[in-house]
């Protein structure tokens, strides 16, 4: 918390992500706003003002881009670049920190909490990820025991199986989710907004529940792991409100994969 509130390490994340932005080319997709150093203290920050709306303000994207799917995919591509090729990757992106600007452009605000993930780190979730996708309950069991850390030796089947437990019991209310959000439309933002608070309290739900079951393995997780599992949330949240029929995990045009490493420095 000490850190969040020191604005010298923020405004050293802002600037980080910005030079990742120019090293990889991506400034015409995606910013960060500027640091005005010179009117900037450590209780004091001053940035370069940014104009757009929140990712969950379905209505005003849509009157600023024809495909709000592009966009979606656009900062998806942006983040996951970030976790190997940026000295730090944005670890709050919730509604309020990830806006679709006027001109198109996908706004990454507040870097007060960012994450750093090593490569064997980023290789397990890399697992773990596409273990979701195809519901492969071993390898994502596999994969959490090379993530965490244990002084016991692990039944990885025995793991498997509760695991596939814990998203087994979520697939109907899933559906469920899913069904609701898209009975939401434009015209009604407050049942957007109602499906969207119920939607990410089950996927928070969902990581209690994983997390739980990978500690009575005797597994703990390094710092990184929660806060990459809880940007996927947030971004599993606006698929649902933008593209419903989008699954992150397996689109072709969105990277996960770790040769997509720089060598931005």
């Amino acid at each position: 918390m000490l850190e969040e509130v020191d604005f010298y390490k923020e405004a050293a994340n802002i600037e980080a992500f910005r030079r990742y932005l120019e090293a990889t080319g991506l400034t015409r997709q995606a910013t960060a706003p500027k640091v005005y150093q010179n009117c900037s203290t450590r209780q004091v920050l001053t940035m370069q003002r940014l104009y757009g709306v929140p990712l969950t303000d379905l209505d005003s994207i849509r009157s600023l881009v024809t495909s709000p799917e592009a966009s979606l995919i656009t900062a998806l591509n942006v983040w996951f670049g970030s976790l190997l090729a940026c000295e730090s990757f944005h670890a709050d992106v919730h509604a309020g920190n990830l806006w679709l600007l006027r001109d198109g452009r996908i706004g990454f605000l507040d870097f007060g909490i960012v994450g750093r993930i090593s490569p064997k780190t980023w290789a397990a979730m890399e697992v773990f990820l596409g273990s979701i996708a195809i519901e492969d309950y071993d390898s994502m069991a596999s994969s959490l025991i090379q993530m965490g850390a244990t002084n016991n030796d692990v039944n990885a089947k025995a793991f498997a199986r509760d695991l596939e437990k814990v998203f087994s019991s979520m697939e109907e209310l899933d559906t469920e989710i899913v069904v609701a959000t898209r009975s939401g439309t434009a015209r009604n933002p407050a049942a957007i907004s109602a499906n969207v608070v119920v939607d990410e309290r089950q996927m928070n739900a969902l990581f209690l529940d994983v997390v739980q079951v990978s500690e009575s393995y005797g597994l703990k997780f390094p710092r990184e792991f929660a806060l990459l599992l809880k940007q996927l949330l947030y971004f599993d949240r606006y698929t649902r409100l933008l593209v419903p029929n989008l699954n992150m995990l397996q689109d072709q045009r969105i990277s996960i994969a770790s040769n997509r490493r720089s060598n931005y420095t």
